[in-house]
């Protein structure tokens, strides 16, 4: 007859310096639940933990809060179960494969499992558009009269001179205007959309599959009849 992971856990816990039945006082415990082995394994505390992570051989999942989750179930799904191994060495051999082979799709499955049960999908759209306008304009006007009352008189006459020589009457009166203008726009946008669909079926479904996944341990790891 082989060992269950109960007598593991509280061979352990008694390595520990732990006792259920007499404090490190002297007094009787044995009714007061707070010192009770089981007490502990059922809230996991610890102790516990620590245990269960070295039967793993301190193998674990990706995610800290999955591989607690994972290994409580297994915990308390096989507590009083008999090995299928003659010894704890052996039978943590055959657990740790069966863990590693079924690593990756474990991790995937607790990682993915609200998708898997929300059927959702999530998408990001992000679209930047720049826009430069420019607009130049450039406009130059002379205007000059000039008069004069003898006809021996010079006038210049040059149309890119200002000066006016030997005239009664010289106005002159120039312009240039030069217009540069350019208008430029940024215009970021960024869309997030998220879609949960919830569907009960999916999600029994899932259930199936973490049980299905305890099945596998089961038949590796634990004797078939007890």
């Amino acid at each position: 007859m082989t060992t269950t992971l109960y007598s593991i856990i509280q061979s352990e816990l008694i390595k520990k310096g732990l006792n259920e039945f007499v404090d490190t006082e002297g007094n009787l415990v044995l009714f007061d639940e707070e010192f009770q082995f089981m007490t502990k394994i059922l809230t996991y505390d610890p102790d516990v933990q620590e245990i269960v992570n070295q039967l793993f051989q301190n193998v674990s999942l990706n995610d800290p809060i999955a591989d607690t989750h994972f290994k409580k179930s297994f915990l308390y799904r096989f507590i009083n179960r008999q090995l299928n191994r003659q010894t704890i060495e052996a039978f943590k051999l055959v657990l740790l494969s069966t863990f590693l082979t079924h690593q990756s799709f474990i991790n995937t499955l607790y990682k993915d499992i609200e998708l898997y049960t929300t059927q959702g999908h999530q998408s990001n759209t992000t679209g930047n558009q720049l826009t430069t306008q420019l607009t130049e304009s450039l406009a130059n006007t002379d205007n000059r009269q000039a008069y004069a009352q003898l006809p021996q008189s010079t006038v210049q006459l040059d149309v890119n001179s200002t000066i006016m020589e030997s005239a009664n009457d010289n106005t002159i009166s120039r312009n240039k205007q030069t217009n540069n203008q350019e208008n430029t726009s940024d215009n970021a946008t960024t869309n997030n959309i998220e879609a949960k669909t919830y569907q009960l079926e999916t999600l029994l479904q899932t259930s199936e599959v973490f049980e299905q996944t305890l099945d596998t341990f089961d038949k590796k790891c634990f004797l078939q009849f007890w």
